[in-house]
């Protein structure tokens, strides 16, 4: 109704002229706040490039990464950020996704302008945002976005408390080669898919991070440890239940003994898993693990373009 009336008293023509005037105002803003800022390049580069960006980023997350998000970073395309000619910092981009984003802080004033030149000049459609990183979580928070929620990353609050869960007839211990089928058979390539330095279930067995549950020899379920190859003193942990012992506190014992095995090395457990894969999460918080993290994928729309205003809400306009 309110768009119909202002059609009937300002006219179509008019309305179009101001929308028109108002994108031609935002891009000279832009260009305005580019020349002062100075040129934004983003060029490919290799992780070693950019390494100090990485480590800085690192240390101002709220919570450790798990493999999933890690190997993502580790493995896919990285882009070195430039402004006016300066290392700025790094963005990750797979194909048309943004999969990280961080500037130094020297750059955290222009920190919104140079994201909206990498979704520019990128063509940027998705951003995958986790919200234990602060900064892209603020940056994303001012655009229009449709959101799909995609992972729950696990803190451990156990504090280093061993627990003895087993019982009667029961063994956890490292996998040997002679397991190797058993795990094929029951959890496909759940282990065997190349990863933080992996390129199969085998070469993990040999690397003595595979562990395996036992009920008087048959085969419960298994689990993986994996050290961060980005957070120091950090390991991440998962699990696999065989279907026929599921939903029999399989997957607790499981994790609880690989935090064990962790704490013996004075390690820091993580974790993470689907969103949606709710039998996961109830096992890693009955293990002692919360959430400590929500990714989500924001589809992006466009920016907000905020009008001059003072004053509490609703605050007054000014020309």
């Amino acid at each position: 109704f309110i768009c119909r009336f202002a059609f009937r008293i300002i006219g179509k023509k008019r309305i179009h002229a101001l929308i028109g005037s108002l994108k031609v105002g935002r891009e000279r803003g832009r260009m305005s706040k580019l020349k002062e800022m100075g040129q934004v390049e983003i060029i490919p580069c290799n992780f070693d490039e950019i390494s100090d960006f990485v480590g800085a980023h690192m240390q101002g997350y709220s919570h450790q990464l798990d493999s999933w998000p890690e190997e993502r970073l580790v493995d896919h395309p990285k882009q070195l950020i430039l402004v006016d000619g300066q290392r700025a910092g790094y963005a990750v981009i797979q194909e048309k996704s943004l999969e990280y984003f961080y500037v130094n802080q020297e750059n955290f004033r222009n920190a919104p302008l140079i994201l909206e030149e990498v979704v520019r000049q990128k063509e940027i459609q998705t951003v995958f945002v986790m919200t234990q990183d602060a900064l892209l979580s603020a940056l994303i928070a001012e655009w229009e976005y449709d959101k799909e929620k995609v992972s729950c990353g696990f803190s451990d609050t156990g504090n280093g408390v061993k627990l003895n869960v087993l019982e009667k007839g029961e063994i956890f211990r490292k996998a040997i080669a002679a397991d190797f089928e058993g795990i094929m058979r029951m959890s496909g390539d759940f282990f065997d898919e190349p990863g933080a330095g992996y390129g199969s279930l085998e070469e993990r067995i040999e690397a003595g991070i595979i562990f395996v549950l036992t009920e008087n020899g048959r085969l419960m379920g298994a689990g993986i440890m994996e050290r961060s190859q980005l957070f120091k003193g950090a390991v991440s942990i998962g699990m696999y239940t065989s279907s026929e012992f599921r939903k029999k506190g399989v997957a607790r014992k499981i994790l609880v003994n690989l935090k064990n095995q962790a704490y013996d090395q004075d390690l820091t457990p993580v974790a993470g898993c689907w969103y949606y894969n709710t039998l996961s999460r109830k096992s890693l918080e009955a293990s002692g693990m919360i959430v400590a993290s929500i990714g989500f994928m924001a589809t992006l729309k466009s920016k907000e373009t905020l009008p001059l205003r003072t004053g509490n809400p609703p605050g007054e306009l000014v020309e």
